[in-house]
């Protein structure tokens, strides 16, 4: 059961209780009923350190570590994929950098971005 606190309109008493998801109202010491309040959580900005030895956080690093991460998923799980399908022409692979040959003349299929190489 998760726990709410419930205010009273009439006495301005807080209760916090554990009770069910249905229920709204309960009965204050007054004889008034008492509503659940529920958190204010608009607008609230989390300054919270991830990882204090790199001083990334969550607010300033999220959406770039979050690039990284699809980025590193397409490159060694996609693009494999896609390039043992056999539905793609060579010239389309070569094309968009999925494959490229080595100095030995053979055909290497990428894994990390051609940026990265």
């Amino acid at each position: 059961m998760p726990k709410y606190t419930f205010v009273c309109d009439h006495c301005k008493k807080e209760k916090q209780t554990y009770t069910s998801i249905s229920t709204k109202t309960q009965k204050c010491e007054c004889g008034e009923e008492m509503h659940r309040k529920f958190p204010n959580i608009g607008g609230t900005q989390t300054n919270e350190l991830i990882d204090k030895y790199t001083n990334k956080s969550l607010v300033k690093d999220h959406k770039e570590i979050l690039g990284e991460r699809k980025l590193d998923y397409y490159w060694s799980v996609e693009v494999p994929k896609m390039v043992n399908s056999g539905t793609y022409e060579l010239e389309t692979m070569l094309e968009k950098d999925w494959v490229f040959y080595d100095e030995k003349g053979n055909l290497v299929t990428r894994t990390k971005p051609p940026q990265r190489s």
